[in-house]
């Protein structure tokens, strides 16, 4: 090798020398760059799979997110009460303004959209009277997140009355709207399949003066229900024959009877 360079001329050999350094260089520079790409593939797919695994995990949070949210909302009443919950209510000095008496329950709490009943106690015995001379009705005060119980003739709730209050299950209960259409007289019919064709059925009925915080609508008479067989649907009606206004609301709780 050394031997053929000798018998070259000198320009041929300085020539040859610069070749056999470029080769050199470019040999080395291609190594470089090859290792270069390898490692920047590799760090490339490292990058890429860290990526993968963070979209994977991310994704799975977001879904576990929203279904551990729905199973959350599940059990909150406002969404779908799955056990029915009664419970007596007492109305104090603390807990009543005027007409009305906050109920403060847990169940209800901070739920606009509970179906909730109430009904006087059979025994006022502190108030000094068999009985609760007045009808009630029940609606929702947003700004102190409770249900209360109203005196529809704006009388003042008497400290020491009781009352019964139920919120039904979600499956067995429903808002009724008096309007144009389905009601007549002191009438209004109910359209529900929890009760239509169901003469043995047995409701539950109490005025929901704000339901969905609109509404306000007064209905300051004693309630009953009926059934039409010729309708196969039930009514609330107005006892006293008064007739039944447009835009009034009804909670309706409904359980089986017996035969």
């Amino acid at each position: 090798m050394f031997e053929w360079l000798r018998a070259l001329s000198p320009p041929s050999r300085h020539l040859t020398y610069v070749a056999g350094v470029l080769l050199v260089l470019s040999m080395a520079i291609g190594v470089g760059v090859t290792a270069a790409v390898v490692v920047g593939w590799q760090s490339g797919r490292v990058a890429t799979d860290s990526a993968e695994t963070s979209t994977f995990e991310t994704s799975m949070l977001e879904t576990t997110g929203p279904a551990k949210a729905s199973e959350d909302t599940a059990n909150e009443p406002s969404e779908d009460v799955t056990d029915r919950v009664s419970f007596v209510h007492r109305a104090k000095d603390e807990n009543s303004r005027g007409d009305y008496t906050y109920i403060g329950d847990p169940s209800i709490n901070g739920n606009e959209s509970a179906i909730v009943l109430a009904s006087p106690t059979p025994d006022q015995e502190d108030i000094g009277t068999d009985s609760y001379r007045h009808n009630i009705g029940v609606w929702y005060e947003a700004r102190a997140e409770k249900w209360a119980i109203f005196n529809q003739d704006r009388a003042a709730v008497p400290a020491g009355a009781t009352f019964e209050v139920e919120v039904p299950q979600t499956s067995a209960s429903f808002i009724h709207h008096a309007d144009l259409l389905n009601t007549a007289g002191n009438y209004t019919y109910l359209d529900n399949q929890l009760t239509n064709g169901e003469p043995d059925a047995v409701l539950s009925v109490t005025l929901n003066w704000n339901p969905g915080s609109a509404g306000g609508v007064y209905n300051n008479h004693p309630l009953d229900t009926v059934y039409d067989a010729k309708l196969e649907k039930w009514a609330v009606l107005n006892r006293d024959g008064a007739s039944m206004p447009k835009g009034a609301a009804f909670n309706i709780a409904v359980s089986a009877g017996s035969n």
